[in-house]
């Protein structure tokens, strides 16, 4: 009996066309491929396996076979020479078809790093897939309504849409695939079963970071975005239900860049206060190296997810962090994952949004087969995502986890 070994290198093709079509990007393979058309049942099986006939073993192994003796040793051959081997995913017994739905125009820079999401994930699993991309450009309904037409038409397994705007989901209303949206948490209203969401809960977060609270006063700094509005609302009643006195200004880019005369006013009130950015990165970084300077400093100064990114942390040498606390739902991933997500791009560590979108492919494909084993600890309830929060100080440039 002959077996052939075969080296193949598959390389990522990407197709450029209205729609963005992505092919299949399968991962370095050794493929072994068995020339011997006659059957090999358990007992030929555990014969190669007595002989050491280690590739004539591989090559005559059926997928569809149950035994756990065999498969254990299918598992141990496969890693003696390198190749890739996970029974879990053999239930899909299929390719996967995944969409995803953006409106560019809208997400600027997550049109890329999901995508790169999405691909690092699926390359990690080992799994054959068809993944495509409809770029709705903006959130016009009538913009999102001819896309979904398309994917619709298209019979794929899973959406994935990446929205900015509750009103937008109105045009999912007609889809009977499953559909998971990274990027808004679900409103108690909303009763349409087949969509999940993954959209971070910002209130519990700033209740978390208002247990660390210290001195008289709340002071929040609020980015001047539809986000920083958001969170400084959020801060402000939280102040108030703990009985707290309040403060807050507005960070324009031109308030960031001169804070000096705003610290100036409130230099009075910063050493008995705990200081809430609800600031971006650059303008937290901004803000901070300028409170550095203050011979006293605010008690604690605190943040969401915002400002959980390594960019931050680039952003703080020279600068005195032991009072600042930050909060993260992003949880831990496997090292396979992140490798992945470092090659394509994708910061699946400290990207919320990334984290978010794996997390969604994570609990498709675990509902699709209970024998695929879950990549992540978070779960699920009523159709949204329950994430744990975690509070970090920084220490020499690095975030330590409370």
């Amino acid at each position: 009996m002959k077996v052939k070994l075969f080296l193949a290198l598959f390389l990522p093709i990407i197709v450029f066309a209205e729609s963005n079509v992505f092919s299949n990007i399968p991962p370095a393979k050794i493929e072994i491929i068995n020339i011997n058309p006659e059957k090999c049942n358990k007992s030929c099986l555990l014969d190669l396996s007595k002989e050491k006939k280690i590739l004539s073993f591989i090559a005559r192994f059926d997928k569809t076979i149950d035994d756990e003796e065999l498969q254990s040793l299918m598992e141990e051959y496969s890693k003696e020479i390198g190749i890739y081997y996970r029974f879990r995913f053999d239930p899909l017994g299929k390719r996967l078809e995944i969409a995803l739905l953006i409106p560019k125009k809208i997400i600027g820079k997550y049109s890329t790093t999901t995508i790169d999401t999405i691909l690092a994930y699926l390359v990690s699993r080992n799994i054959d897939f068809r993944f495509k991309v409809f770029d709705s450009i903006d959130e016009n309904l009538d913009s999102l309504n001819r896309v979904i037409d398309l994917i619709d038409n298209e019979h794929f397994n899973f959406l994935i849409a990446i929205l900015s705007k509750k009103e937008s989901l109105s045009v999912l209303e007609n889809i009977n695939m499953p559909i998971y949206i990274p990027t808004i948490a679900k409103d108690s209203n909303f009763v349409q079963s087949n969509i999940v969401f993954g959209g971070i809960d910002y209130k519990t977060q700033i209740d978390s970071l208002l247990k660390e609270v210290e001195g008289e006063i709340i002071i929040a700094y609020n980015d001047d975005s539809t986000l920083g509005e958001m969170l400084g609302e959020i801060t402000k009643d939280g102040a108030i239900q703990s009985e707290i006195n309040f403060m807050q200004d507005i960070i324009t880019n031109k308030v960031a860049a001169n804070f000096s005369s705003n610290l100036r006013r409130e230099e009075e009130n910063i050493p008995k206060s705990s200081l809430f950015l609800n600031t971006p990165v650059v303008k937290s970084g901004l803000l901070l190296s300028q409170i550095n300077f203050l011979k006293d400093k605010p008690l604690k100064i605190l943040s969401t997810q915002v400002n959980y990114n390594s960019s931050f942390l680039s952003l703080l040498r020279g600068i005195d962090t032991s009072n600042i606390i930050i909060a993260s739902s992003i949880g831990e991933s496997p090292q396979i994952l992140l490798e992945y997500g470092y090659l394509l791009s994708s910061d699946i560590k400290y990207d919320w949004v990334s984290y978010s979108t794996a997390l969604g492919i994570d609990l498709f494909l675990n509902n699709m087969s209970s024998n695929i084993e879950r990549y992540f600890l978070e779960d699920f309830n009523n159709n949204q995502a329950i994430y744990n929060i975690n509070l970090y100080g920084i220490q020499n440039s690095v975030f330590i986890k409370f």
